[in-house]
């Protein structure tokens, strides 16, 4: 993953969803990178420990979290159409 990449990826995630949401996940994706830089297999292990504190934090289980990312998760089509292109 590349800087033209998150340049990109930032560009859209600050109008699409835009303000402070926007810019959370603008910096999480630098985050994301900064470890894709290290060892791209470290993303599967750092998406295990982000669902495991977010399941602490709110009292829940893992699996209830990523239900609830699931449930509210793009379709396959849009992923396709609008999101992906923005990782080429």
């Amino acid at each position: 993953m590349d800087e033209v990449v998150l340049e990109r990826l930032g560009d859209f995630l600050r109008r699409t969803p835009g303000g402070a949401e926007g810019e959370k996940m603008v910096w999480a994706f630098e985050r994301a990178f900064g470890v894709a830089a290290v060892d791209r297999e470290l993303l599967g292990h750092l998406l295990a420990a982000t669902v495991c504190l977010v399941a602490a934090d709110e009292g829940s289980t893992p699996r209830t979290v990523l239900e609830a990312f699931f449930r509210r998760s793009v379709s396959d089509s849009r992923w396709r159409e609008v999101y992906k292109p923005l990782f080429d």
